[in-house]
């Protein structure tokens, strides 16, 4: 009857308008969450703490307090330096900036890594996959001070998909919302094909190591039988 209808269109509303309210009370909650944790992670980060950015500007503790940063993922990663060696750090993922901090003496500093700056803008940051390594992402820097490319690992395949993630849905808001366009196409170009290069010799090498095993071994049968 349409009275049965009437009262099920109103469930069907009420229900909906239930949905959204906890919806909005959850996003509230993480919200809140995350300022939290902001907060404790800048408790504990040395004041005089610092890290000199590509364009020579200095970043300081006092500039993750601007009230347009917020926190939107963070979690232990392990950056990869030029002589393959892991160091522990504590990736933020803000509004506008992915920054990495290590801690010593149980404080919090800028991590230094080969001197690059341990704060990314996001304007023209990309993040691609690491061939045959399923835990590992690149992170391109296609600035116009100087490209720089990061190797950022992870504790599993997932978190490392969830960490691209979370990393480009972050640089497509801060485009958007700072009004930038996507960055031009001989910056991507230049990153691309850096980020292309590098992937390739990771393919080479164990090729090669697989060449030079195999001719060794069949040199090695060869002089068996030769006795």
């Amino acid at each position: 009857s349409l009275k049965s209808l009437i009262v099920l269109a109103e469930d069907l509303e009420s229900h909906c308008l239930i949905k959204d309210m906890i919806a909005a009370v959850d996003l509230k909650v993480n919200e809140y969450e995350k300022r939290q944790k902001l907060l404790e992670i800048l408790n504990k980060i040395e004041n005089k703490t610092y890290t000199k950015l590509k364009n020579g500007h200095v970043f300081r503790k006092q500039d993750l307090k601007k009230k347009e940063r917020t926190l939107l993922h963070e979690g232990l990663v392990y950056w990869k330096t030029a002589t393959g060696r892991f160091k522990d750090s504590l990736a933020l993922l803000l509004t506008d900036v992915l920054l990495f901090l290590q801690e010593k003496d149980q404080k919090y500093i800028f991590a230094a890594v080969d001197q690059k700056p341990s704060v990314i803008s996001l304007q023209k940051l990309i993040v691609r996959e690491v061939a045959n390594e399923e835990r590992g992402m690149f992170l391109i820097s296609a600035s116009s001070a100087g490209p720089e490319m990061y190797e950022i690992h992870t504790n599993s395949k997932e978190e490392r998909n969830n960490w691209m993630k979370q990393i480009q849905d972050a640089v497509e808001r801060y485009r958007k919302e700072e009004g930038k366009i996507s960055e031009s196409d001989e910056d991507r170009r230049i990153a691309e094909a850096k980020a292309a290069k590098i992937q390739k010799c990771q393919g080479i090498v164990p090729l090669t190591l697989r060449l030079k095993f195999q001719c060794q071994r069949g040199r090695s049968v060869k002089n068996n039988l030769d006795y």
